[in-house]
């Protein structure tokens, strides 16, 4: 399977249970230079992650919110580059949940996870 293939499964669950996400570019390469100036222009950052759900969440045990949770996703060997490492400690700081999943079952458990409000 292919990151692409991957995305897209989750994409078609998260859409069947109608949860609110967008998704970043997902690393596709711009031939040209002023579309990659303009994507830059406009708010595009490197390493941002695949998919960001914006569903708050209450956290267990607490009166505080999770704002969102932030998903990588990778296939086979691939790792997280450093840029997208980045992205995933800076908005575990700011109170998101940010998960790499390899395949559709994590991703699917960490959303559930995330959803039904079993994290600290």
């Amino acid at each position: 399977m292919k990151e692409y293939q991957l995305q897209k499964a989750v994409c078609k669950y998260l859409d069947l249970q109608g949860y609110l996400y967008c998704s970043s570019n997902g690393g596709h390469y711009q031939k040209y230079h002023s579309i990659r100036n303009k994507q830059k222009a406009t708010g595009y950052r490197k390493g941002i992650p695949d998919l960001i759900l914006y569903e708050p969440i209450k956290k267990l045990d607490s009166d505080e919110y999770f704002h969102g949770l932030a998903i990588e996703l990778k296939v086979g060997y691939n790792k997280p580059t450093e840029d997208q490492w980045y992205w995933i400690l800076e908005l575990r700081k700011r109170d998101y949940i940010a998960e790499v999943c390899y395949d559709l079952d994590t991703a699917i458990s960490v959303i559930e996870t995330y959803m039904g409000g079993f994290i600290k």
